[in-house]
């Protein structure tokens, strides 16, 4: 792409994690005005998502510790059945014990939510995390959203503010970044989710 810019997308044989339905980027991803637009509808009639995660540097999209940021919005308040979870994911493939870290979360016609999930001694398969919820904060509205991960060390930033503060088992190892938008329920709703800008930092100590 533009600039060296590369991004890597999940195929339709991948399925996403509620419903098990295709990953269809196919047909959902298209770019326009300098966005990236998830154009979520039903394909082959059933509702469709998309997950996009970024080539960051020669070993590709894993990296340990850094900043990530994305700035979206979503033009449809009624996508009940779309979730996002953009999420850092183990490059061991490992989990719960290599942890997760998820900013935003939710439902796209709901609330926006973080989750942290411990890794190490600390994990567990559900409940063993810290979680950043009631912020505040619709999908329908424009907000810049940033991990920061550091050595021992996850923080959750909703534009200015911190969400998220937390120091219990940090993961430690390579993790890439999905923009994971899938479904989570059944309808026909259909609108957009519209992505102006992403960044990745490295860590340097």
């Amino acid at each position: 792409g533009a600039q060296n810019q590369q991004w890597r997308t999940y195929p339709k044989c991948y399925k996403d994690t509620y419903q098990k339905r295709p990953y269809r980027a196919d047909a959902v991803l298209s770019t326009h005005d300098g966005l990236l637009d998830y154009g979520l509808h039903n394909v082959d009639g059933v509702p469709a998502g998309a997950s996009v995660s970024p080539v960051i540097n020669a070993a590709g999209q894993n990296q340990t510790y850094g900043r990530y940021t994305a700035r979206f919005k979503v033009d449809s308040a009624t996508l009940a059945e779309y979730y996002v979870a953009w999420l850092l994911w183990p490059q061991s493939e490992r989990w719960p014990a290599d942890g997760e870290m998820d900013f935003p979360e939710g439902s796209l016609a709901g609330q926006v939510g973080g989750f942290h999930h411990y890794s190490g001694a600390g994990s567990c398969v559900g409940g063993c995390q810290d979680v950043a919820r009631n912020i505040g904060a619709n999908f329908t509205d424009w907000h810049t959203y940033t991990i920061e991960w550091s050595p021992g060390r996850v923080r959750y930033i909703l534009d200015d503010t911190v969400v998220l503060d937390s120091t219990k088992w940090v993961p430690s190892g390579p993790m890439r970044w999905e923009l994971q938008t899938e479904t989570n329920g059944t309808g026909n709703s259909n609108g957009h989710l519209l992505l102006d800008w992403v960044s990745v930092y490295s860590w340097v100590g």
